[in-house]
């Protein structure tokens, strides 16, 4: 019975992406409109991008992986801190800048 609702599930996702990559051919003319969304992406989705991209190497991998070996579970709150406090930061100041400066050099990543 699992490996019949894995295989559902997997058939599942596969038909989505499939869909996505569909819909995002018939909208995305250039490669700047593919990766940037034709700069048209709000500034909520644009922060998330920069901090799943950002944490996910970052907070998951060598700094939790650091703090939670040397101080175990009270190592937690740095994380916390960082993921909240950190990209809220990080955002306010570097945000506008950040967007500018990759419309004047036309950066694509």
């Amino acid at each position: 019975m699992t490996e019949i609702l894995c295989g559902i599930m997997l058939v599942a996702f596969f038909v989505v992406m499939i869909g996505v990559g569909f819909y995002s051919r018939k909208h995305a003319t250039n490669v700047s409109g593919f990766v940037l969304g034709g700069r048209s992406v709000g500034p909520w989705l644009t922060a998330f991008a920069f901090g799943t991209s950002y944490f996910s190497a970052v907070i998951f991998v060598g700094y939790a992986g650091q703090f939670g070996w040397n101080f175990g579970l009270a190592s937690i709150w740095a994380g916390l801190g960082n993921a909240f406090i950190g990209s809220l930061l990080a955002w306010n100041v570097l945000g506008r800048r950040t967007r500018i400066m990759t419309q004047y050099l036309d950066a694509k990543t």
